[in-house]
């Protein structure tokens, strides 16, 4: 997988390992201060989405200046727009299952707190450029992160493409702690397995992040229409 990544040819194991930790702990921290601040939660939500664009940018930052070398390091290939739209259709297909997976746990009587979920669901409710925005960062910063510059220096440093795909899966589902669900971690882990797995195989980051921005955007969309209980 991933052919287009030369994993022989890398920075220093400190230096990436300080950046994945730094990925991870700047926007889980930032969010957790944010979640202390004593101010309305619909300014929490929207100045904590900047959180994961700073984030982002600081990671190019690093990877120029310490790594010396770019954020992505995975070569896009170039794909056609018949494979790109197959693509997303596919993926989402996979969302679908990994949705359906997640909520296995309730078959065992293991019921989820909704109480974060309802609350940004009441919140974003009426505001639909606030909920294109969540979606469109959660699409573009979480991929960049997780995928574009977590997994690909996993690999670098293991040269395993299962240990990454793994540890970047956990670290991306565990980002989601705030949510309070089971159904979220579990479903977060295996769509970061699938993303993973996509990124490392067709070298494509623009299929995914278009995937994850649709899955928000639909699934918060829904969700303000929706009786929660």
């Amino acid at each position: 997988m991933a052919d287009s990544l030369d994993i022989n040819n890398k920075p220093k194991n400190i230096i990436l390992i300080c950046g994945i930790l730094l990925a991870f702990i700047i926007p889980v921290g930032l969010s957790m201060w944010m979640g202390k601040v004593n101010i309305a939660y619909y300014d929490k939500l929207l100045y904590s989405r900047f959180f994961y664009w700073g984030t982002a940018l600081y990671l190019y930052f690093y990877a120029s200046k310490f790594e010396r070398q770019p954020l992505l390091i995975v070569k896009e290939n170039k794909i056609t727009i018949g494979f790109f739209v197959g693509s997303v259709l596919v993926l989402y297909l996979l969302y679908i299952a990994a949705a359906i997976v997640s909520a296995f746990p309730i078959l065992f009587g293991i019921r989820d707190d909704l109480s974060v979920i309802k609350m940004i669901a009441r919140i974003l409710k009426g505001h639909y450029w606030l909920t294109v925005f969540v979606a469109l960062t959660a699409g573009v910063t979480e991929e960049f992160i997780f995928r574009g510059y977590m997994l690909t220096r996993l690999l670098q440093l293991t040269k395993n493409p299962v240990v990454a795909i793994v540890v970047s899966s956990l670290l991306f589902s565990a980002m989601h702690y705030k949510y309070n669900s089971l159904h979220e971690l579990i479903f977060a882990f295996l769509i970061g397995i699938i993303f993973s797995i996509y990124y490392l195989k067709y070298s494509n980051i623009k299929a995914i992040i278009v995937v994850h921005f649709l899955i928000d955007l639909i699934s918060m969309t829904v969700a303000q229409h929706l009786k929660l209980k």
